[in-house]
């Protein structure tokens, strides 16, 4: 015990001196560019143009024309994935000229987890790389300054699918969680809690079985997972087969009760062999003292990054229930197509813009299916207001509106700090109520907070019947609200609350012509088995995945069969 604090206090000295000499400049870079954002960004992009004037993409928008910003937002509209479609087509089958200047190489692709439905690809480009590095360099590197006496412990971190199939061209395709964790320094590597080769299990309660069996008794300090719904995932996984883990460790076994395939039980055998009797009786203590085995009692209060902000960050709340008083810090807003964003703080889920791996512009929601959007710089953005992002980037990428919304929280010198918000396309408007996936979200979390219960996955769906008024359909699994005079109070908190929420709703609700919503009890385990299934359809791994918390196809919960229907 005095060596391992020793070698603690070791580590922590001169590692934090390491990070510090390695951080200062990018830092000072940074601090340099978000005072004079838009001067950064503006000369950013010119260079790019002037880089790419001889692709086929940029003779197309004539390029080698383009001498100010102006100009280049008159070329080049405002556009989604279709229109750059077929330029990445041709870059998949072996021209990268399409959108890829001469100087550079193509490395490979990577795929979106396809929340619009389909997956589609993304070059990979040696400067792109280097670009996405240097962005996730600084918030890491911010993250660990800001927390130096977790340095020397153990990191967490589980990535999707690195070998994900080839594009007729004969480029590779990965997903980006597995190209970040691929290109990781070498520094940190060793520091990692579990191997690469976990990624290829592809039952997601095998694989997070498979992490706790390798590390639940390591001093894990840093905890990186996308998506909050992950980690409690986790930490529920390793209580529900505690008995297993604790028989496990106790023998120097890996369970045959879940789908873990061979090869990986081999690679592992060496490492899982020796037989620990007495962090078996450890964890059995903390059980039989606590009535689970929840991290918040194996581990020491690690530093925890992921999603804290937006739809997808709405179960971060419930994180702390299961691993104590942990620091979270924000991932920032990231998308296969790149890096965007870089919190900065703990406990705040905005970040400043990427300023050097790309240009960004914001249009005002209200004007984004106009023919000719107002485009605005970053500094131009005001306070409290929501806007679309569009990107320019060295993945070929110009003016790439990628559907994402957020909201300017304030500034730093002329940087907007943005906080993503919700996808753009998740508005119910059955009435010209226009309630935003987010405030669905929202209510509900509020109304379960009310009653004192936590809340899993939860879709809303409007539905538009005939001789009938228009309502929502609230889903939720029978486990969240098993008592259904709880669940009738919580349809009746969740109308409330959004009704505060948006006073469309509320007149809507009042004029009687958006009807009483309905809450539809599913089956427990139902968003599971519908998570594995849409991942394996979409042939991207879970660790992204965003569940809808609404979906404008009315028939979407008709693939579900409700245990009952519960109304006010």
């Amino acid at each position: 015990m005095i060596f391992r604090t020793l070698q603690s206090s070791v580590i922590t000295t001169f590692g934090r001196a390491a990070l510090e000499s390695a951080a200062t400049p990018k830092f000072r870079r940074l601090q340099s560019a978000m005072q004079e954002a838009t001067r950064f960004q503006r000369e950013w992009l010119m260079h790019r143009v002037a880089q790419c004037r001889d692709t086929r993409f940029g003779r197309d928008h004539g390029f080698s024309e383009i001498r100010s910003i102006a100009e280049f937002r008159k070329r080049v509209p405002v556009s989604g994935y279709d229109y750059f479609a077929p330029y990445i087509d041709a870059v998949a089958g072996g021209d990268p000229s399409a959108l890829i200047p001469a100087h550079e190489k193509l490395l490979r692709f990577t795929i979106t987890t396809g929340s619009s439905g389909v997956p589609k690809l993304n070059p990979v480009t040696t400067t792109w790389l280097k670009e996405y590095k240097e962005v996730w360099d600084i918030w890491g590197l911010k993250l660990f300054l800001d927390h130096p006496t977790h340095l020397g412990r153990k990191l967490l971190q589980m990535a999707g699918t690195w070998d994900m199939g080839t594009t007729p061209g004969g480029y590779k395709i990965s997903m980006v969680s597995a190209l970040l964790a691929r290109y990781t320094s070498p520094f940190i590597r060793p520091f990692y809690a579990v191997p690469s080769d976990l990624n290829d299990i592809k039952d997601p309660v095998a694989r997070y079985y498979t992490a706790l069996r390798l590390c639940i008794l390591d001093d894990v300090g840093w905890i990186i997972l996308m998506n909050p719904g992950t980690m409690i995932r986790l930490a529920q996984i390793g209580d529900e087969h505690s008995d297993e883990l604790i028989r496990d460790i106790h023998d120097g076994t890996l369970t045959t009760k879940l789908d873990i395939p061979s090869e990986i039980r081999e690679r592992l055998c060496s490492r899982l062999a020796r037989k620990n009797r007495r962090g078996s009786a450890w964890l059995e203590a903390i059980r039989n003292r606590t009535g689970h085995l929840y991290p918040r009692d194996y581990w020491r209060q690690p530093v925890v990054g992921g999603w804290i902000g937006g739809t997808a960050g709405f179960q971060v709340r419930y994180v702390r229930d299961y691993f104590g008083d942990v620091p979270l810090r924000d991932m920032g807003l990231v998308s296969s197509e790149g890096r965007h964003t870089i919190p900065l703080e703990d406990g705040r889920p905005e970040g400043v813009p990427a300023l050097g791996a790309g240009a960004y512009e914001f249009v005002p929601v209200d004007e984004i299916d106009q023919p000719h959007p107002t485009a605005l710089d970053g500094h131009e953005l005001i306070e409290g207001r929501d806007y679309y992002l569009v990107m320019s980037t060295s993945a070929g990428y110009y003016r790439f509106h990628i559907g994402d919304v957020v909201r300017c929280n304030g500034f730093i010198g002329e940087a907007p700090l943005l906080e993503f918000v919700q996808k753009g396309t998740r508005v119910g408007d059955l009435e010209g109520e226009k309630v935003t996936e987010h405030q669905v979200l929202e209510g509900a979390h509020r109304a379960a907070k009310t009653l004192g219960i936590p809340l899993g996955l939860f879709t809303a769906i409007p539905r538009r019947l005939e001789r009938e008024h228009p309502r929502y359909d609230f889903l939720v699994e029978i486990t969240d609200l098993p008592e259904e005079a709880q669940a009738r109070r919580f349809l009746e908190e969740l109308d409330r609350e959004l009704a505060a929420l948006n006073f469309l709703w509320r007149a809507r609700r009042k004029e009687g012509t958006l009807a009483p919503p309905h809450l539809v009890r599913l089956p427990e385990g139902t968003w599971a088995r519908y998570v594995r299934e849409e991942t394996d359809r979409r042939g991207t791994g879970d660790y992204q995945y965003k569940h809808p918390g609404l979906v404008q196809d009315s028939t979407w919960g008709d693939q579900f069969a409700a245990v009952d229907v519960v109304r006010t």
